[in-house]
């Protein structure tokens, strides 16, 4: 019987100031019967029309924090799925405590009045317990707190979908919960903000590269990288995302 293989694809994998040339967080995740946005970030919905990715395909987004980076794309989205795409059917929005608060203050900022317009489709709003498992779009997903300043608790991601597992760490600096969301995972998407520079609230490669072997996941892939850590790629061994990139599991 054929399989259908679980597809991830960096649609942004680029930092908060568009180093490289690259899109903001936004990541598909595809099985055979759910598609997920891991982030949204501002230039989320210009990167799903380059790359192909249709808007109503989408079962769920799930937010890691409260960065405009990571959920900016959102209200975009909503708007798209109102008066372009024609949505018909539910959207879920899975992210930290204050979620839909904060969702509704960008709409009004960006589109004023936004907020307001009921959505010919279903929009539902969850918030993330620490450690605590929720279905959505099909997929079980478990939020581990991390580190980094955002208005709310951030997480990391663990996505269990079709028997693989896909942890997803959004930002953070080094902390002993990233070890629990990747433990045997399949694939562990991760931030190097830095190369080797200790910034508080990020991750930087030296750092990432000495507790390597903490993780314990089966694939590693870098994200959410700054012009300097660009620059330093072409010399290390390590695999990390581009936009468009797509892995099958």
């Amino acid at each position: 019987m054929d399989v259908t293989p679980t597809r991830v694809r960096f649609l942004g994998s680029g930092d908060a100031f568009g180093s490289g040339g690259r899109f903001q967080a936004c990541i598909h995740v595809r099985t055979g019967d759910s598609s997920v946005l891991l982030d949204c970030g501002a230039s989320s919905l210009i990167a799903m029309r380059r790359f192909g990715v249709e808007p109503n395909e989408i079962d769920a987004i799930l937010i890691s924090h409260l960065h405009g980076d990571h959920f900016g794309g959102i209200p975009f989205f909503i708007l798209d799925g109102q008066f372009l795409s024609k949505r018909d059917r539910p959207l879920f929005i899975g992210g930290p405590p204050g979620i839909e608060a904060r969702v509704r203050q960008a709409q009004e900022a960006l589109f004023a009045g936004s907020s307001q317009t009921q959505q010919n489709y279903e929009l539902r709003f969850l918030e993330w317990t620490d450690r605590h498992p929720m279905t959505m779009g099909g997929i079980s997903v478990t939020p581990f707190e991390v580190v980094h300043a955002s208005g709310a608790p951030p997480f990391a991601l663990r996505l269990e979908l079709d028997g693989k597992t896909i942890a997803y760490s959004g930002d953070t600096e080094w902390t002993n919960a990233l070890i629990d969301a990747a433990q045997g995972a399949d694939l562990f998407i991760c931030e190097a903000n830095f190369y080797d520079k200790k910034i508080k609230f990020h991750l930087d490669y030296v750092t990432l590269a000495a507790r390597r072997g903490e993780l314990r996941c089966k694939r590693l892939v870098l994200t959410h990288m700054n012009a300097e850590m660009l620059e330093h790629l072409p010399s290390l061994d390590v695999e990390a995302a581009e936009d468009g990139t797509e892995i099958a599991l």
